[in-house]
C-alpha cells in the first residue's frame, strides 16, 4: 500500500465491513437517531433516541427517598416505614357478615420452575419461609379454621398434609425439604381434583377455600372426557373459592379460576408484594350468600315455634342467623396412652368428643365418628374479632393537640410523643393517612395512641385498651 497521506483507496479496494449498517452493530439504533434529530428540527417533541421504549417508562425507586436539609435518610426512611405501619392497621371496620369457619386447601406448585433464581436464593427457598410464617398467623386469626397442603409435581397431584387445625403437625412437614423437592411440570387440573374431592365431606356452612401457588406459565393437565373447564364448572357448583398466586405472569385459566368462583388473582412484582398477597388472603371473606344447607334448619325451627304450645307469635318469623351445631370437648390428663379415633394411634392426653366419646388429638376438628364439630371456648371467642372490629383510629393535627389537654405519653406503651414544636409547618399534613404529630386518637375513649400501638391494636390485640378500662 502507498505511504503517500493523500492516498485514497480505489472503489475495489474498499473493505466490505464499512458498507454495515449502524442499525446491525449493538446499541439503539441510527433511525431513531435520525428521528430525534428531524423532531429537533421542528420543536424538539420527540422521544430520547438513547432509550427504548421499555427504558423510558422505567421508574428509579431510589429516586423516592429523599435526603432532608441536614442530607440525612433518617427522616425518608422513617416516613416509608409509617406508611406500610398505617396501611397494615387501616382495616375495613364496618361489621360484616364473615365465615369464621374456613377449610383451605393450599395448592403448591412444586415444579422445575420454583428452582428459578429470580427470587432469592430461589423461589422454592422463599415460598416454603412465607408459608411457615403464614400457617402461624393464619391459625391465629382464624382459629375455628382447618388447612391442608396439595403438592403439584410430575404432572401429578399429592396430598401432603390432610385438612386438620393442628398448626405444628404443618410446620414440622414444611420443614422436611426431602419431601418438597421440585421436579416435573404441574397439573392444575389434578391439583383442583384432589383439593374438591378432600371438600366433599365438609358442610357447605364453613367456608371453602383453597389457595395455589402457581410458579409456572402453563399446566401439563391429563387427557381425557374430563377437562379442567369441567372441574371450572364443578368448583363454582360447589361454592369453593379459588385464590391463585402466579409469580411468573398472568394466565387465563388462572384469571378465569379466580373469578368465576369469587376469588382473587394476583401476580407477584417482587418478595414483598408476595408477602403482601399471601396476607391478604389470611381474613375471613365476607358472606354474601347464604348457605342453602341452613334454610331447613330455619324452616324447622319457625315450625316448631308455631306448632309448640303456646307458639303462635314469633314462631312464625325464621331467626335472621344461620344456626349449625358444635361441641365442646372435654380434656383428658396426660395419663396413659390410648387410641384416638382421628389417626388410629397411641398417644397421651388429647380430648373427647362431647357427643359420642370418642378420642381426639386436637381442636378444632371434625369428629371421624359422628362428624361434629368439636371447638373450644377460647377458638370461639376469638373467632369474633372480625365480626366486630376496632374502629380506626383519627389522625390527630397540630392544631388538635394544642386545643385538647390530653395526656404527653402513649395510653398502651406510655411512651413520650414527640414534641410538637419540632414539626414543621411544611411536612405538618395528612400524607396516605400517616399522622405528623405521631398521634392516632380512639373516637371513643378519645384516648391517644402512637403509631406502634395503633398496629398492635389492630392487628394482633383486637380490643381498645382505653374502651376496655
Amino acid at each position: 500500500m502507498p505511504s503517500d497521506v493523500n492516498y485514497a483507496p480505489e472503489a475495489d479496494e474498499i473493505d466490505d465491513d464499512d458498507f454495515i449498517d449502524d442499525d446491525d452493530l449493538p446499541g439503539p439504533s441510527s433511525r431513531g437517531k435520525k428521528g430525534w434529530a428531524a423532531g429537533s428540527k421542528k420543536g424538539g417533541k420527540g422521544k430520547d433516541p438513547g432509550r427504548h421504549a421499555w427504558e423510558a417508562e422505567y421508574k428509579k425507586s431510589w429516586d423516592i427517598v429523599q435526603e432532608d436539609e441536614s442530607g440525612s435518610l433518617e427522616s425518608a426512611v422513617e416516613s416509608l416505614l409509617a406508611r406500610g405501619r398505617r396501611k397494615r392497621a387501616l382495616m375495613v371496620d364496618t361489621p360484616l357478615r364473615r365465615s369464621i369457619i374456613r377449610h383451605m386447601f393450599i395448592i403448591l406448585d412444586l415444579s422445575e420452575s420454583m428452582l428459578d433464581k429470580d427470587y432469592r436464593p430461589t423461589r422454592f427457598e422463599v415460598i416454603l419461609g412465607y408459608l411457615r410464617s403464614y400457617v402461624v398467623e393464619w391459625f391465629d386469626q382464624n382459629p375455628l379454621g382447618q388447612i391442608g397442603i396439595i403438592i403439584m409435581r410430575d404432572r401429578l397431584s399429592e396430598v401432603l398434609v390432610p385438612m386438620g387445625g393442628n398448626p405444628q403437625e404443618i410446620l414440622s412437614v414444611l420443614s422436611d425439604k426431602r419431601r418438597l423437592e421440585p421436579s416435573g411440570e404441574p397439573s392444575l387440573q389434578n391439583g383442583l381434583v384432589m383439593a374438591k374431592g378432600g371438600m366433599s365431606h365438609l358442610p357447605t356452612t364453613s367456608s371453602l377455600e383453597t389457595l395455589i401457588i402457581f410458579s409456572s406459565i402453563s399446566t401439563a393437565d391429563p387427557d381425557g372426557p374430563t377437562t379442567i373447564h369441567n372441574v371450572l364448572e364443578d368448583l363454582v357448583e360447589n361454592k369453593i373459592r379459588t385464590m391463585i398466586l402466579s409469580l411468573a405472569g398472568e394466565i387465563k385459566i388462572c384469571r378465569s379460576i379466580s373469578e368465576r368462583t369469587g376469588g382473587k388473582f394476583g401476580v407477584a412484582l417482587d418478595q414483598d408484594h408476595l408477602k403482601d398477597l399471601m396476607w391478604e388472603t389470611i381474613p375471613p371473606p365476607a358472606t354474601t350468600i347464604a348457605p342453602p344447607i341452613t334454610v331447613g334448619v330455619r324452616n324447622a325451627l319457625a315450625a316448631a315455634g308455631k306448632n309448640g304450645p303456646g307458639g303462635s307469635g314469633l314462631g312464625n318469623k325464621a331467626p335472621n342467623g344461620d344456626l349449625m351445631v358444635m361441641g365442646f370437648p372435654i380434656q383428658l390428663p396426660l395419663g396413659g396412652e390410648t387410641l384416638c379415633s382421628c389417626h388410629g394411634l397411641l398417644k397421651r392426653g388429647g380430648y373427647l368428643c362431647p357427643r359420642c366419646g370418642s378420642k381426639l388429638c386436637d381442636v378444632p376438628t371434625d369428629c371421624e365418628v359422628c362428624g361434629l364439630m368439636v371447638v373450644s371456648s377460647p377458638h370461639l371467642a376469638r373467632s369474633f374479632w372480625f365480626l366486630f372490629p376496632v374502629a380506626n383510629y383519627g389522625v390527630l393535627h397540630i392544631e388538635e393537640i394544642m386545643e385538647s389537654s390530653k395526656s404527653e405519653t402513649c395510653c398502651g406503651c406510655d411512651i413520650e410523643f414527640p414534641d410538637i414544636s419540632t414539626v414543621d409547618e411544611g411536612v405538618a399534613q395528612v400524607e396516605d393517612g400517616v399522622s405528623p404529630t405521631g398521634r392516632y386518637r380512639c373516637a371513643k375513649c378519645q384516648n391517644d395512641f402512637c403509631a406502634d400501638c395503633d398496629l398492635y391494636i389492630h392487628d394482633t390485640l383486637h380490643t381498645c385498651p382505653g374502651c376496655s378500662q
